[in-house]
């Protein structure tokens, strides 16, 4: 199972790579179903992770690999709220948001946080783990604050 999730994120990291030219020719209709499915890797990746911080279960076992893939998704992210694809039915984020330097930064504190979330979940030290696991938390809640439809 970890050289599976190891193997998907090379293969993810790989695909960031080839995927950002081609983002700019993307229809904007791909990209809305791309965004869909990083918001949907985000929750079933930080989904457990962010229960476990709630009381709500406990800490997966696998919780420095979710953390790495949030990680990865954090940096793919961001092509995915290209320009032209602010108005499309179903979106549900806010049209400031598109190219919005601070949208960017909110997916880069999302990342760093993941990274040091991996580390602490690595660790096996639950108070570091929560912490780590509080900054993703208010990394993802900042977004959606400013920048999600109600």
């Amino acid at each position: 199972m970890r050289y599976f999730i190891g193997s998907s994120v090379i293969i993810a990291t790989l695909a960031i790579a080839a995927a950002q030219p081609a983002a700019a020719q993307q229809k904007p209709e791909e990209a809305l179903k791309m965004r869909q499915g990083l918001m949907q890797a985000v929750r079933m990746n930080f989904g457990p992770i962010g229960a476990w911080l709630q009381g709500k279960g406990d800490l997966p076992a696998d919780a420095a690999a979710k953390a790495e893939n949030v990680a990865a998704i954090a940096k793919m992210a961001p092509m995915a709220w290209a320009k032209g694809t602010e108005s499309l039915s179903g979106a549900n984020t806010k049209p400031e948001a598109f190219g919005s330097a601070d949208f960017a930064k909110g997916w880069a504190m999302m990342g760093e946080a993941a990274v040091k979330l991996q580390a602490a979940a690595a660790s096996g030290n639950a108070d570091a783990t929560k912490m780590a696991a509080a900054d993703v938390g208010k990394a993802c809640k900042g977004c959606h604050d400013n920048f999600r439809k109600e």
